[in-house]
C-alpha cells in the first residue's frame, strides 16, 4: 500500500539523534524492547523514558479498548498529522489486529472518513475533531457516550490524545523510518 503521508512544503535537515548517553536502569529497561526507532528515541528525554515507556505500554494494553478501533485512530491521526513515521510504523500492526485493507483506504483520506462500520467512522469522527480542533463536539462527545460509556469513552479519547502527542513528537524529533525492521507479528511497539 502506497498511502504515505509526508510532511507538505517542508524541507528538513535537522534530527534529535535517536540515543544518548543512559544510566544502566534506563538503558536495561530498552534493551528489552524491539529495535525500533521510536523506541530509540524516548531515552533521549532521560528522566522522564521511563514514564514515557510505561504510557506507551498503558496505551496498547488498555482493558476494553478495542485493538482495531485503536488501529484506525492511530492511521488516523498519523494521516491527518502528515507523520510517515507513525504510518509506516502502524499499517502493519494495524492490519494484526483485524483492520483491513479497505479499511485503512478509507482512513487515509482527506474529510471525513466513509466505508467502515458505525464505531469505526464514530472513531474517525472523535479523531479528526480532537486532531484538528483540539477536542469532540457536543454531538461527538454524546454519541461517544451513547456508544461507549463514560469510562471507554474517556480511554477513547485519551488514546487519540496520545496518538497525537507521539505524533507531534516523532515528526519534530524527526525520527526516521524503520523499513526493514521485522514487522509482521507486531500488535505493538512494546
Amino acid at each position: 500500500m502506497s498511502y504515505v503521508p509526508t510532511p507538505a512544503g517542508r524541507n528538513l535537515r535537522v534530527a534529535v539523534p535517536l540515543r544518548a548517553e543512559l544510566s544502566p536502569e534506563v538503558e536495561d529497561l530498552f534493551r528489552q524492547l524491539p529495535p525500533l526507532n521510536v523506541t530509540r528515541t524516548f531515552p533521549n528525554t532521560g528522566d522522564m523514558a521511563e514514564a514515557a515507556l510505561a504510557f506507551v505500554r498503558a496505551m496498547f494494553t488498555a482493558e476494553d479498548v478495542d485493538p482495531r478501533l485503536r488501529g484506525i485512530l492511530t492511521l488516523r491521526t498519523a494521516w491527518i498529522l502528515n507523520v510517515p513515521y507513525e504510518w509506516e510504523a502502524n499499517v502493519p500492526t494495524a492490519r494484526n489486529v483485524g483492520v483491513t485493507d479497505a479499511e485503512i483506504t478509507s482512513v487515509a483520506t482527506d474529510g471525513p472518513v466513509t466505508g467502515l462500520d458505525a464505531t469505526a467512522t464514530l472513531i474517525c469522527q472523535a479523531t479528526d475533531e480532537i486532531t484538528e480542533d483540539v477536542a469532540v463536539s457536543d454531538t461527538t462527545l454524546q454519541h461517544m457516550l451513547d456508544v461507549f460509556g463514560p469510562t471507554l469513552t474517556t480511554k477513547y479519547i485519551l488514546e487519540i490524545s496520545w496518538f497525537n502527542l507521539l505524533s507531534r513528537f516523532l515528526a519534530s524529533t524527526r525520527v526516521p523510518s524503520d523499513r526493514g525492521a521485522p514487522r509482521s507479528d507486531r500488535s505493538s511497539p512494546v
